[in-house]
């Protein structure tokens, strides 16, 4: 495994923030547009420092985060306008900013340590709390058998050279999550070599919208469907193969699944993790 490694991935500090927030007025918000809700958070990182958010704003690479939509705690209407739901006053919500870039960390800890603004939409928010949580990619169990991720946000698996979207299973998830990982340096190594050791074997999941807007060319909002929902991963193999794989699933809560992250897609949590010992 240290061989593949173009970075010691035992440095990587996983960052988990939530921000909780309340609605200041009622309206429509388009929860599940993707495009969106990036241009607020990146509005959101530009109040604690300018020139990060310009400098990812622009930049056309993968991003060392992973960011969820905004969720409330008691479930909105829907509103007239296809995508958006109905908002009313003093509703109360959340969403989740995750990274393994110091960077970022450090950003999400200037804007957590002062007044900020969040707006979606028409709808401006008052920021509650922000609370910054560290993860540990060292306290993986050395030997594991099963690990349970939550996909947040509709997600898909989209091969560019066929033009059609593949299904959720443990080959497309490690090769897209290791093309990430390659771009970002933590992990350079082929994903063939461990699709043998990793396998779905429960998928409780089902079809969702989502929605991107197109600045660029105004050419309105375009849907797509992406599947959400519990996954059950099985991991098999010799214990250097089950260790490497329980680093990869670990870290895509963090990074995201694939390099569509930047925009939302892929977003998980994972929810445990089971060892043979």
């Amino acid at each position: 495994m240290d061989s593949t490694e173009t970075k010691n991935i035992k440095q990587i500090l996983p960052v988990k923030c939530r921000i909780t927030l309340r609605a200041n007025k009622s309206g429509e918000i388009p929860l599940r547009n993707h495009s969106m809700m990036l241009g607020a958070i990146y509005n959101l990182f530009a109040q604690a420092d300018p020139l990060f958010s310009y400098k990812h704003h622009k930049n056309t690479n993968v991003r060392p985060w992973s960011f969820s939509l905004l969720k409330f705690n008691s479930n909105p209407e829907p509103a007239e306008k296809n995508g958006f739901s109905e908002i009313k006053k003093n509703m109360s919500g959340f969403f989740y900013i995750k990274t393994i870039d110091s960077d970022t960390y450090r950003t999400l800890m200037k804007f957590s340590m002062q007044g900020s603004n969040f707006v979606l939409g028409r709808i401006p928010f008052t920021i509650e709390s922000i609370d910054l949580n560290l993860g540990d990619i060292n306290s993986i169990p050395k030997d594991i058998n099963l690990i349970r991720i939550r996909l947040d946000s509709p997600t898909f698996f989209y091969n560019a050279s066929e033009k059609k979207i593949q299904e959720v299973n443990g080959e497309n998830f490690l090769k897209y999550q290791c093309e990430k990982f390659k771009q970002l340096g933590i992990l350079n190594l082929e994903p063939k070599q461990l699709f043998p050791y990793l396998w779905i074997i429960k998928k409780n999941t089902f079809e969702s919208w989502g929605y991107i807007t197109d600045f660029s060319e105004e050419k309105g909002v375009f849907p797509f469907k992406g599947v959400v929902g519990k996954v059950t991963f099985k991991i098999v193999g010799e214990p250097s193969f089950r260790k490497l794989l329980g680093k990869i699933l670990y870290l895509s809560e963090y990074t995201g699944i694939g390099t569509r992250t930047s925009m939302g897609f892929g977003h998980n949590t994972l929810l445990s993790i089971e060892s043979n010992l």
